[in-house]
């Protein structure tokens, strides 16, 4: 059944219920619904004088149900954007599936394309279907009812740094070098016991990604030497502090702040944050989430190549972030070594 009556079939009901047709077989004759006839004729309905008796009849007339029917159409103003198929729908398409945020994808738009379009636009879109059947839920970061869970107290070594003592310029990132560490582990079904390690400078949110063969002291501290190793002697200009939370991996702070280049020289400085306060390192999270778009809670890391983890890690760095002006991490850092004279 079609959505719409044509004007030739506005004509047609004017005939039928002039030869006494029912409604009922009217809409059988058309192929459409009883309501939808039922509706069409109270619509279109007027009141006119018979001539002889000059009494008041109610009367169809398509003539007049095809004017309402014209009136109304154009009360509902412009067509949605994304409507109708184009190029430019296309395009869009293809940077949402491939992670693009609806704020990301409309600059990429306007930059590339040279076509200026809201992000608002692109999420009602969405809302519509008129994205190729794409979902509010197929977004990243599509916005979760939030749960409250009851803070449960947890024993915490002694003797580490809390972050507490933290300077007030690195909690108002007010100066490049200071970094957050967490792991993103594989998932508990699996057997496997790889890790990621994801450190995340706070001033720029670049991240370097590091796959570890398991979530153990050692492991964190060999990345941190590689690291170290990378930067050789720049390595306290560009690490000047690490802030991690209070897993046995990050428990042993001389492992995490010790030198391979001189034992007697501290190569970091290490905060801890408070048990169960996630959010003391928020760049570090928010980095996390966006590793999940592409390596997904419950999967195996250790099937997952280190080519793979640079080309996400690649991605992440590269991407126009808003709160840059569109600007991504790489470009930043760049500036931030430019200005340590290491570039």
């Amino acid at each position: 059944m079609g959505q719409h009556l044509t004007e030739r079939e506005r004509y047609k009901i004017e005939n039928w219920l002039e030869e006494k047709v029912s409604k009922a077989d009217i809409a059988r004759r058309l192929n459409k619904s009883y309501s939808a006839v039922c509706r069409e004729i109270k619509r279109g309905t007027l009141k006119q004088i018979a001539r002889g008796n000059y009494r008041d009849i109610f009367v169809y007339k398509a003539d007049y149900a095809q004017l309402k029917h014209l009136e109304t159409c154009e009360a509902k103003g412009r067509r949605r954007t994304f409507e109708q198929s184009s190029e430019m729908k296309t395009v869009l398409i293809r940077l949402l599936k491939k992670g693009y945020s609806p704020e990301a994808a409309a600059y990429l738009l306007k930059r590339d394309y040279h076509v200026q379009i809201s992000y608002k636009t692109i999420y009602n879109a969405v809302i519509h279907k008129d994205l190729d059947g794409l979902k509010m839920s197929d977004l990243p970061y599509h916005k979760r009812k939030k749960t409250v869970y009851q803070r449960q107290p947890k024993k915490v070594a002694v003797n580490r740094r809390p972050i507490t003592e933290r300077p007030e310029h690195i909690n108002n990132r007010d100066e490049f070098g200071h970094w957050e560490m967490d792991c993103i582990l594989s998932g508990q079904c699996t057997t496997s016991t790889a890790a990621l390690l994801v450190i995340t400078e706070r001033l720029t949110r670049y991240s370097y990604v590091y796959k570890m063969p398991n979530k153990k002291q050692e492991s964190v501290k060999a990345c941190l030497d590689d690291l170290e190793q990378t930067f050789h002697h720049a390595f306290p200009l560009v690490f000047k502090s690490i802030t991690m939370d209070n897993g046995t991996e990050f428990i042993n702070q001389s492992l995490i702040e010790g030198s391979i280049l001189n034992e007697d020289f501290k190569r970091t400085v290490a905060y801890y944050c408070h048990a169960y306060s996630a959010f003391e390192r928020g760049s570090n999270e928010n980095y996390n989430r966006f590793i999940r778009r592409f390596i997904p809670k419950g999967a195996n890391i250790a099937k997952i190549s280190k080519a793979t983890i640079k080309e996400i890690t690649d991605f992440i760095n590269n991407y126009p972030r808003k709160m840059f002006k569109f600007q991504s991490s790489s470009y930043y850092l760049k500036n931030a070594l430019s200005d340590l004279n290491l570039l």
